[in-house]
């Protein structure tokens, strides 16, 4: 008998472990149309409450594990005096794409645990449009605008 669940169990088991990705067509991943949007180049700037460009940059969204991405940026800092003094020239980011609700978050600096910079944003078909908060140990050290668009 336990020779017949065994043998059963192992029927049932081998063809799962062979089916593979769940969204893979051809050994390419599928994804929505959203998410294949939003994967792309983008332009963008982080701007102070009152409107002042701090920063300005390029990004780029990547590789996409739901709900999870991974991506690159390059940033231009206006001034060296203000919050996001922390960016570098270049780095990688990481965030969360919330696929229903068409909204985002950004870690651009992920491989510091206290002190970051998260953005947070609406995800339309051209545009990303949201808020940047500093974040370190103390609490938030500056906040303001994030827009970005995408390079065609």
């Amino acid at each position: 008998m336990k020779n017949i669940i065994k043998i059963v169990l192992l029927i049932a088991v081998i063809p799962l472990a062979f089916c593979g990705c769940m969204r893979c067509e051809n050994k390419t991943v599928v994804t929505s149309p959203f998410v294949e949007s939003f994967l792309a180049n983008y332009s963008y700037e982080l701007t102070d409450s009152s409107g002042n460009k701090l920063a300005e940059g390029k990004m780029k969204t990547r590789i996409y594990t739901e709900p999870d991405f991974t991506g690159t940026f390059t940033s231009a800092k206006l001034t060296e005096d203000n919050p996001l003094s922390i960016l570098s020239a270049d780095g990688k980011l990481t965030g969360t794409l919330d696929e229903k609700n068409k909204k985002a978050f950004i870690n651009m600096n992920p491989g510091i645990a206290d002190d970051n910079v998260f953005l947070r944003f609406t995800v339309s078909e051209s545009t990303l449009d949201g808020t940047w908060e500093r974040s370190g140990m103390t609490g938030i050290k500056g906040k303001g605008i994030f827009k970005a668009t995408k390079i065609k």
